[in-house]
């Protein structure tokens, strides 16, 4: 097949190069973002998406941060202020990136989700992994989305289509055959094989079969690729029901009745496009993760029960510790895990450290003062607080974007006297507790761990009763507790 040949000669190019570790310095301006939280970050793995951060700083007072890596080989890299959020792909070759990170638009409040932004460089060399990434993004959306006819061409999928794609991956050849740099090649490679299956006339049976043999069988498994990784999970996704080979019911079958690892597996080496081990145990890793949550055909504690097994006994160190960040992820507040610790100033100046509050139960809430169910919350918190205070500890935390709100919001409420603190644009602590609205609610056990995740709220939502109902409890469980310890034998 002309077609794969093609792109398998133009991107499956492996490079034998002396390792070296490279010192790395990342200098950014951020006028918007001063005195705010920055970080660097990569994914752990493409499966979970969590983050590792590589490094933290603060932009300074005139706009400006600057980081230090030191690195082997590309990787991408993801630079993070409050909630947005910008790719820099790290090149060993280039010391030294300056960056610019775009204004923030003018809101009252932040936006609670990420979103991305394009960071603008300065002095990139030419040579660049950035450069050459960009420059091939380009060609292949003006191949793509250039004009009309490309359109009409690429919603066609006809052999027009397919003799165009040939020509544009010979186009490839003399621009990038020179350059040694692998994780390019992959890219490329992958990023090519995303639009691969529009260019052929076969059934999509036989589309699959050979997608999988040019860009899977016997390939090497490139974890840390983002374009390998992407084209993988769209190859593999919701692979427990979408597979050719293996009836969805004995899948149900190994996880629910017999909750076993090992039947699993052996039951998926009898698909064509799982021969290999490799491939095989991160596709269940995968799927694992996407079924969690599908109740009506799963047991999630007995996927649970399987990925630790795996996290525990898997031959692939990478796929020990994708299952590793999986379980913490599926696992995250839910209740008896422990709650991720937080470190902030309150209104009275004074360190506010959630490890420091154990003992007594915590409810925490997250508030905006511009939003109004947030406000009449907090007037029923403070009725809470004064009921209730011996019994539990109440912690709040303002997100406003501007810290200034934050401020008035307290003088004025000077009658409110526990800790409410300004979470200063640190917007891992948004992440830490997934707080995707507001208000939000979080109930913490004495012993750290979670309660109640959303917990209840000050006023009934709904069919939802009030957190009060659980704060009589635990004060009657607390009285019943110190009159046995006065007047009974211990």
């Amino acid at each position: 097949m002309k077609l794969s040949l093609i792109s398998f000669l133009i991107l499956t190019v492996y490079f034998i190069n002396p390792t070296f570790t490279a010192q790395i310095e990342i200098q950014g301006f951020a006028p918007d973002y001063k005195n705010k939280v920055v970080t660097i970050n990569r994914y752990t793995d493409y499966i979970t998406q969590n983050y590792l951060q590589l490094d933290t700083e603060k932009v300074d007072s005139n706009g400006y941060f600057k980081f230090n890596l030191t690195t082997e080989k590309s990787f991408p890299a993801y630079i993070d202020i409050e909630n947005k959020y910008g790719l820099l792909y790290i090149d060993p070759n280039t010391k030294l990136y300056k960056i610019y990170f775009s204004p923030v638009e003018k809101k009252d409040h932040p936006d609670l989700m990420k979103n991305y932004t394009d960071l603008l460089f300065k002095d990139l060399p030419k040579n660049d992994i950035n450069n050459l990434i960009l420059d091939f993004n380009y060609r292949l959306d003006n191949f793509l989305y250039g004009d009309t006819s490309s359109l009409i061409r690429m919603a066609n999928h006809g052999q027009d289509f397919k003799d165009s794609l040939d020509i544009f991956k010979e186009s490839l050849l003399p621009i990038y055959r020179d350059n040694k740099n692998e994780y390019l090649h992959n890219y490329i490679r992958y990023s090519i094989a995303q639009i691969e299956q529009l260019s052929h006339h076969e059934s999509s049976d036989k589309i699959k079969l050979n997608t999988y043999k040019f860009f899977f069988h016997e390939m090497p498994v490139l974890y840390e690729n983002d374009a390998y990784m992407t084209f993988f999970n769209q190859f593999y996704k919701e692979y427990f029901k979408n597979s050719m080979f293996i009836d969805f019911e004995q899948i149900k079958l190994c996880i629910n009745k017999y909750n076993s690892l090992s039947k699993l597996n052996e039951l998926l080496a009898a698909d064509f496009f799982l021969k290999d081990e490799k491939i095989r145990e991160l596709v269940i890793i995968r799927c694992l993760g996407e079924e969690y949550y599908n109740y009506l055909d799963f047991i999630p504690d007995n996927i649970l029960s399987i990925l630790i097994e795996l996290q525990k006994t898997s031959s692939f160190k990478e796929h020990q510790k994708i299952a590793e960040e999986l379980i913490k992820l599926i696992t995250h507040l839910q209740p008896g895990t422990l709650a991720p610790n937080l470190s902030l100033i309150d209104q009275q100046d004074r360190k506010v450290d959630l490890n420091d509050l154990h003992g007594k139960y915590i409810y925490l809430n997250f508030f905006n003062t511009s939003n109004s169910q947030c406000i009449l919350e907090m007037d029923v918190i403070h009725q809470l607080e004064n009921k209730y205070y011996k019994n539990i500890h109440f912690l709040s935390i303002c997100i406003d974007k501007d810290k200034k709100n934050y401020e008035n919001f307290i003088q004025e409420k000077n009658n409110y006297k526990w800790p409410i603190c300004y979470y200063n644009g640190d917007i891992e602590i948004i992440n830490d507790y997934k707080v995707l609205n507001l208000p939000k609610y979080i109930l913490i056990n004495p012993d750290g761990t979670v309660n109640q995740a959303p917990a209840y709220t000050p006023i009934p939502n709904g069919i939802n009763e009030s957190i009060e109902n659980t704060f009589f409890n635990i004060y009657m469980k607390n009285k019943k507790e110190r009159t046995f310890k006065i007047g009974g034998k211990n």
